[in-house]
């Protein structure tokens, strides 16, 4: 058998990109079965995990700098197109999936998963308030503490608006068998704290940081925070922004 000549290497941008062609060459692919497929096919073959935190921040890097090399196309939502000429092809192009469909291509990844469940409690913010407050040297800043028992990024994209000029920040996703409990919990003791932002839209925007949430989920049950994942354990392939939650905080 041949030796993989990354074995015992962190995936990286370079890297990801040679497998992505050895992989998909000659084919319209989404970005979320390129990020699932390199990843497995290095650590299958004697790779290691790739160093940076969000690896598919890295795929989107690997992907830009293939474009301009002319070795990719974007040609819709999440949607690449890979042709290197001087490499063999894989196949035909698929073109299946409809835009509306699937993920944009700049959808927001949580910055840590904790935990394990089957329904999760999430926290997310937008940069500008937070950039807001620390040039007043104040430490917390609007943020969103929900839960859902759906994929949790699917649940935050329901709640953006097309209205503002930027995605959130997902800090992290807590995976627990209670979400409820858990949201319920947070909720309770940020309103008692007085960090609960009346005239926000909703009830779950409160005055905090994610540190300080952090701790107060530690004090909670410290084994929440337990089995920390890489983002790319969330599969945000099916992902329609369209969806209903209206049953969902």
């Amino acid at each position: 058998m041949e030796e993989y000549e990354y074995g015992n290497l962190p995936l990286t941008p370079a890297i990801i990109e040679e497998l992505t062609v050895r992989l998909f060459n000659g084919k319209m692919v989404k970005r979320d079965e390129i990020i699932r497929k390199v990843i497995g096919y290095h650590k299958t073959n004697g790779g290691l995990d790739p160093e940076a935190k969000d690896f598919s921040r890295s795929v989107k890097t690997a992907l830009a700098s293939m474009s301009k090399k002319g070795w990719s196309t974007n040609k819709s939502y999440g949607f690449w197109e890979i042709h290197r000429e001087d490499s063999p092809i894989i196949g035909d192009i698929n073109e299946e999936g409809k835009e509306e469909d699937i993920i944009k291509d700049d959808t927001p990844s949580p910055n840590s998963i904790y935990g394990s469940g089957d329904s999760a409690v999430y926290l997310y913010y937008y940069e500008a308030y937070k950039k807001l407050s620390l040039l007043q040297n104040v430490q917390t800043w609007p943020c969103k503490i929900g839960k859902t028992d759906r994929n949790p990024v699917t649940r935050i994209l329901s709640q953006i608006s097309t209205a503002l000029p930027e995605l959130p920040t997902i800090e992290y996703i807590i995976e627990t068998d209670d979400a409820s409990l858990l949201e319920t919990t947070l909720h309770s003791i940020l309103k008692l704290k007085g960090k609960q932002i009346e005239e926000s839209p909703g009830t779950e925007w409160f005055d905090t940081n994610p540190d300080e949430v952090i701790e107060l989920i530690k004090s909670i049950d410290v084994n929440l925070l337990k089995s920390a994942k890489s983002p790319i354990s969330i599969n945000t392939e099916s992902i329609n922004i369209n969806q209903n939650f209206d049953d969902e905080d």
